[in-house]
């Protein structure tokens, strides 16, 4: 989504990075140009600090969002999430973690179904967007551990680079 986007952003590198991590982090605009993360209001000096930059500039970025119809209607509609990553092993989820390899396709669908054969629930699926990160994963929480074996099988499976466990 981001390489469909960032174009509005081309003259305004400041912009483009505020922009970028609004994104990211599903920090949503409103109307009445507040940034929040839910309904948490996220002052613009709190990110201006975060990203060492002015809070002028993410105010004027934010009014920028406002007036370009594609920006205001995806980042008017933002919401952020949680994510297990960390998270699953301290409540006895599995927590596996995959780098495929740039752009494979059915990476996922390939996971999932060798995950339910053994007849393990997936709790949470996370596939970064690679235009956002640059080192986008997959990362898939289950209900119990995944078995040694099974991870060596996903390692196997066509498209997966490196498969982390936590």
């Amino acid at each position: 989504m981001w390489g469909r986007i960032e174009h509005y952003f081309d003259e305004y590198p400041v912009r483009k990075l505020i922009a970028k991590t609004l994104l990211k982090y599903g920090l949503r605009v409103t109307e009445d140009m507040k940034v929040r993360a839910g309904n948490i209001e996220v002052p613009y000096t709190k990110i201006a600090k975060a990203l060492d930059v002015d809070r002028r500039v993410v105010k004027e970025t934010v009014g920028m969002i406002l007036k370009v119809q594609e920006l205001r209607d995806i980042y008017t509609n933002l919401e952020p999430t949680v994510h297990m990553k960390y998270v699953g092993k301290h409540v006895g989820y599995g927590v596996i973690e995959i780098e495929p390899e740039p752009r494979a396709i059915g990476i996922l669908a390939k996971i999932a179904q060798k995950i339910a054969e053994r007849g393990i629930n997936i709790v949470q699926v996370v596939a970064e967007d690679p235009e956002l990160y640059p080192e986008a994963t997959l990362t898939i929480i289950t209900e119990k551990s995944i078995p040694g074996d099974l991870i060596n099988e996903l390692s196997k499976l066509e498209g997966v680079k490196r498969i982390s466990i936590y």
